[in-house]
């Protein structure tokens, strides 16, 4: 059989999707074995966490073309001393869970702010949101919450679990806001050098 050039281009397109799906599950086994064996190694550099989510939010936009991604940081947002790999990760996974629980068109907003002398992220999404009951459960290692938008979500529960090591391993504190049918919001703040 001979396949057209739009066949053709629809299947890499999705063989290209489930690679980079099969390499991030790789990747998140792996650094959940890391943890388990001693933790993380930090290699601190200046990072500027808008700049990241930007870069981040480009990648993802690549990817789905069903969601709306945002950026929202003050032009004066600091930078901080930080892990750039790791902080990718954890705000990759964050973004990652929210476009997998969004519906499609919906908007899946990165923001920045300084509070206190930390700088605060938040991750927010338009979705299912989360039963009060899984709040405090929903960053333990292979956790998935009960929702009728985890029927049909692909992972293995360690996104969530992976970003809160990295964050607490800078110092910092991770936590979510939720309310059911009205989306989750994802926090993380890190320390500002004095």
């Amino acid at each position: 059989a001979r396949w057209n050039k739009e066949t053709i281009n629809a299947s890499l397109t999705v063989i290209e999707e489930e690679a980079d799906r099969l390499t991030h599950l790789i990747d998140n086994l792996l650094d959940a074995s890391r943890l388990q064996a001693g933790g993380l190694q930090l290699n601190l550099s200046t990072v500027r966490l808008d700049k990241l989510a930007a870069g981040l939010v480009r990648k993802f936009q690549n990817q789905t073309d069903k969601h709306e991604l945002n950026v929202r940081f003050p032009a004066d947002f600091p930078a901080i001393e930080a892990d750039e790999e790791r902080l990718r990760q954890a705000l990759s996974n964050l973004i990652s869970n929210a476009i997998k629980y969004s519906p499609e068109g919906g908007p899946v907003t990165i923001s920045g702010r300084v509070a206190q002398r930390e700088a605060v992220v938040t991750v927010a999404d338009l979705g299912a949101g989360l039963p009060t009951g899984e709040l405090e459960r929903v960053f333990d290692r292979f956790h998935r919450a009960a929702t009728s938008a985890t029927e049909s979500a692909q992972g293995a529960g360690l996104g969530l679990y992976l970003a809160r090591a990295v964050i607490e391993a800078h110092d910092g504190r991770i936590w979510v806001h939720s309310d059911p049918g009205q989306g989750a919001a994802f926090h993380f703040s890190l320390p500002l050098e004095e």
